[in-house]
């Protein structure tokens, strides 16, 4: 062969393999096949088109539930704070016949309370201590008739006295009190007043608690009365403050403490012909079961009388 028709060939060859690379390089690129035609490529079944993806959404995350307050923790309403606030006219003034005098539960320790009576506005008040061991927490609030200004309450602090009487008379005055409980000397806190040893003998000085009244004790309603005469024992410190009619905070306090309307025939106060619903405080669940079963348990005794200033 001529070496002039080897090098036609040769250049022929080589442009040949050039044309076969560009061409792979410039086809474009072969789509890969869904799995479900491949599947059907494979078994010569037709298909509507791809198959659909299945979707997940993330599942939220639970809330648990707020487990609820236990009891100590649980901020009181103020009708808790002053129940009288929510009885009827009978429980505030009556009588249950309960006469314990010479057995009466063990008081609390006596730094458990202080009592604050508040002259200017005419309420008291008891607290227990917070966690700094301050007398900060207020337990109950209480209306009362303190001393006229002729005859008036004693200011300071006091520790309480061991004089106690459950149904007396005041001799000076021929009038009755329940739940005397001596905050010093002649000076008692103790219900409102009656004129004989019955709680039907109710007067007027149910219509004026919330002002000053008394001959210098401290009145009050008969459950509040009864609260202090089993919670308040002997030791118990008592501060008497002059109040100061620019304190808002107590003024508020004062407004709130309303009570039921003395009804205009006198209601049969009979122990039993009425609803308690505190038979007395420290007592929990259902009152009026434990005061009937405690009623059960009892035998009645007549308190004998005492003296001091109505």
């Amino acid at each position: 062969m001529k070496k002039s028709v080897r090098i036609i060939l040769a250049a022929v060859g080589v442009i040949g393999a050039a044309a076969a690379v560009y061409a792979v390089l410039t086809a474009p690129p072969r789509k890969t096949a869904e799995p479900a035609q491949t599947l059907a490529a494979e078994t010569g079944a037709e298909t509507a088109g791809p198959t659909p993806q299945a979707s997940f959404e993330p599942m939220p995350t639970p809330v648990p539930e707020p487990e609820p307050l236990a009891v100590e923790k649980r901020p009181l309403s103020f009708a808790q704070l002053a129940p009288t606030t929510a009885m009827a006219f009978e429980e505030l003034v009556g009588d249950n016949n309960v006469y314990d005098k010479d057995n009466l539960p063990p008081f609390p320790a006596p730094d458990t309370y202080k009592l604050v009576i508040n002259i200017y506005h005419q309420f008291a008040t008891v607290y227990k201590k917070d966690v700094n061991g301050e007398y900060t927490v207020p337990v109950r609030y209480i209306i009362i008739s303190s001393g006229t200004r002729k005859t008036p309450t004693p200011l300071g602090t006091f520790k309480m006295g061991a004089s106690s009487v459950r149904f007396g008379k005041f001799s000076k005055f021929d009038v009755y009190g329940q739940y005397w409980r001596q905050i010093t000397r002649s000076i008692f806190c103790h219900s409102l007043i009656y004129q004989s040893r019955n709680p039907r003998s109710y007067t007027e000085s149910y219509n004026v608690l919330g002002k000053r009244a008394s001959h210098g004790c401290v009145r009050m309603l008969v459950p509040d009365a009864r609260w202090i005469y089993y919670n308040l024992g002997p030791g118990t410190v008592c501060e008497i403050i002059a109040g100061d009619k620019n304190d808002d905070e107590a003024a508020a306090v004062k407004a709130q403490l309303i009570r039921a309307k003395r009804p205009s025939k006198r209601p049969d106060l009979t122990p039993g012909a009425y609803t308690v619903t505190e038979a007395w405080a420290g007592w929990q669940g259902n009152a009026q079961q434990l005061y009937a079963e405690y009623m059960d348990s009892l035998h009645s005794s007549e308190a004998a009388d005492g003296e001091g200033k109505a």
